[in-house]
């Protein structure tokens, strides 16, 4: 199975583009968000072997958790987490999120494992747009 990889750059800091994961405020507004749901909680632990936890509502009106537990933390660069969505797929995969300082931003590389392409990555690329966009206003 290949793994999801994506490359994008960001015109924010390396520090600001970590940090936006660890924020509910900003999570609430991208991350597992698209148009038509609506992130209704986020619960964030913010240290190595800490869980989080975001709670989608969709147009059907059903719950939805995204889940994991943090593997490893190292700002500004470096973040790994496991993923567990049952409502989508059963298993566990593996989130590694690598942010690069570079001339005018940052680059991020982002793999997952455990998942086919084809049934995320456009969801991920959807959600790190609106994340440039909230980073830039």
């Amino acid at each position: 199975m290949q793994p999801v990889k994506l490359v994008l750059h960001f015109k924010s800091k390396a520090v600001t583009v970590f940090d936006a994961w660890f924020k509910p405020e900003v999570v609430q507004l991208c991350l597992f968000k698209n148009p038509v749901n609506e992130i209704i909680d986020v619960d964030i632990d913010p240290q190595i072997g800490g869980r989080f936890s975001i709670l989608e509502r969709n147009e059907k009106k059903e719950y939805i958790d995204h889940f994991g537990k943090y593997l490893v933390i190292t700002r500004p660069d470096q973040l790994i987490f496991s993923l567990k969505v049952p409502k989508h797929f059963t298993g566990e995969t593996r989130v590694s999120v690598r942010i690069d300082e570079e001339p005018g931003g940052c680059m991020l590389t982002f793999t997952q494992t455990g998942m086919e392409p084809g049934k995320t990555q456009e969801n991920w690329l959807q959600m790190f747009e609106q994340l440039k966009l909230l980073l830039s206003a």
